[in-house]
């Protein structure tokens, strides 16, 4: 079985900040320059629906007619939204983090050096002296 890819395509985005393993601000990121090898796009697979149960039409206040999609996609149809991750792989390449557009303190980090993702913060596994 082939292993998961740590990171895809989208999960690491520009502006997203950029800290060192030891909590140094480095930056925001400014340019991704990634491998992208085989496409892991994977359509949803249609469940049987359990139940024809609309809780959206029934208030406090409807905004399907408004235009929210969200109701439909999280539907026994498309496994609640919980469907096979989306995106191509990321495996290699680098990103370029500066701070202020950029202007100063620019750095190409490897992309094999980011140990984590989240909300809008990406933590490298170095240390700040590398980049000093």
């Amino acid at each position: 079985m082939p292993e998961e890819p740590r990171f895809r395509s989208g999960d690491i985005r520009w502006l997203m900040d950029v800290y060192t393993f030891d909590g140094a601000y480095l930056g925001n990121v400014l340019w991704i320059r990634a491998e992208q090898r085989g496409n892991r796009t994977a359509s949803p697979t249609p469940l049987s629906e359990p139940g024809r149960f609309d809780g959206e039409a029934i208030g406090p206040m409807p905004t399907q007619a408004l235009g929210n999609t969200g109701p439909h996609v999280q539907s026994g149809q498309f496994d609640y939204a919980t469907g096979a991750p989306r995106g191509s792989a990321l495996e290699g390449g680098s990103m370029l983090v500066g701070k202020y557009f950029g202007l100063i303190g620019r750095h190409w980090i490897s992309l094999d050096d980011v140990q984590t993702v989240s909300l809008e913060r990406v933590i490298l596994r170095t240390r700040s002296s590398e980049y000093v």
